[in-house]
């Protein structure tokens, strides 16, 4: 065990990139019912990839503040 273990490593957050969000994104099932914002899985399927791209970035952002020393 490492001397200062604090959590689980999670490698390099840019790992979690665009590519990543785009496969999830396209595994998410289809048909299920609204949440309460009104968006469905098809909304981020059938939209412009933009959003891969804004939520990867979203997503990099949380992950720095919340764990800064994994940042490179």
């Amino acid at each position: 065990m490492r001397r200062n273990y604090s959590g689980l490593s999670l490698g390099d957050i840019r790992s979690l990139n665009t590519e990543v969000v785009s496969k999830n994104i396209l595994t998410l099932k289809r048909g299920k019912a609204p949440g309460i914002d009104g968006l469905m899985a098809e909304h981020l399927q059938y939209c412009h990839p933009i959003p891969s791209v804004i939520l990867s970035k979203l997503f990099q952002l949380i992950m720095y503040s919340m764990y800064p020393q994994v940042s490179n």
